[in-house]
């Protein structure tokens, strides 16, 4: 986190050290610190991908599912191929109650990416409450 912080010191609109740094603050529990770095990440790059799908997935852990579904659509509207984004979709449609839907964008993701653990399990244990 210190070399990320150093290079945002360096270049404050370099929206990649942020998405980073997100990700690194996310990792250590610090979820909301992670969101406003993912914010300023799409501030600078309103097109980014990887920030939409890593602010879906914070805003996922602290909640906000309707801002978090957002994110992750937009993510996908950019970069439709993208299967993280889509595995994390449906663990926000999931969580909100839409299982039809999540199931759907869990296969999806295992399409894009066959070898993706989380969309696997996510769909094992769906099949194992049926």
């Amino acid at each position: 986190m210190e070399h990320l912080q150093q290079a945002l010191r360096i270049q404050p609109d370099y929206a990649e050290a942020h998405n980073s740094l997100g990700t690194a603050l996310a990792q250590t529990g610090r979820i909301e610190e992670a969101i406003a770095q993912y914010e300023q990440a799409l501030r600078i790059k309103p097109d980014y991908a990887g920030a939409h799908s890593n602010l879906g997935v914070a805003l996922l852990q602290v909640g906000r599912i309707p801002e978090a579904m957002e994110h992750l659509q937009q993510a996908l509207r950019i970069q439709p191929d993208y299967a993280e984004a889509q595995c994390a979709l449906g663990m926000a449609l999931e969580q909100a109650g839409r299982v039809r839907e999540a199931v759907a964008r869990y296969e999806q993701a295992l399409r894009i990416n066959p070898d993706l653990p989380e969309a696997r399990n996510a769909l094992a244990r769906l099949q194992a409450r049926q």
